[in-house]
């Protein structure tokens, strides 16, 4: 006899892609920026989660090199090189 399979379905989790308005910090600069970001909604009320930030608008002045960027409660990191904006994709509230 074969024993009845038991499924456990979570509820759907809500993804989209966000506009973000944050702070860009380093290489001695400081700067409102835009990010696009894919916010995902927990199902059972724990905060929203934010990844694959991406700045899309800042200061056209500022140098390459490494920056954070703060928002919403959250800071992540994030680099420019060769005057583009390159994700780094680690939160800095997560490497604690």
């Amino acid at each position: 006899m074969v024993a009845p399979v038991s499924w456990t379905i979570s509820p759907p989790r809500m993804r989209s892609v966000v506009l973000v308005r944050g702070v860009l910090r380093g290489m001695g600069q400081e700067s409102n920026c835009e990010m696009l970001a894919l916010k995902e909604v927990q199902p059972d009320g724990r905060p929203a989660v934010y990844s694959r930030c991406s700045v899309i608008k800042a200061s056209a002045g500022m140098p390459d090199g490494e920056y954070t960027v703060s928002f919403e409660g959250n800071t992540v990191r994030t680099r420019r090189e060769g005057g583009l904006w390159l994700a780094d994709g680690t939160s800095l509230n997560d490497a604690a």
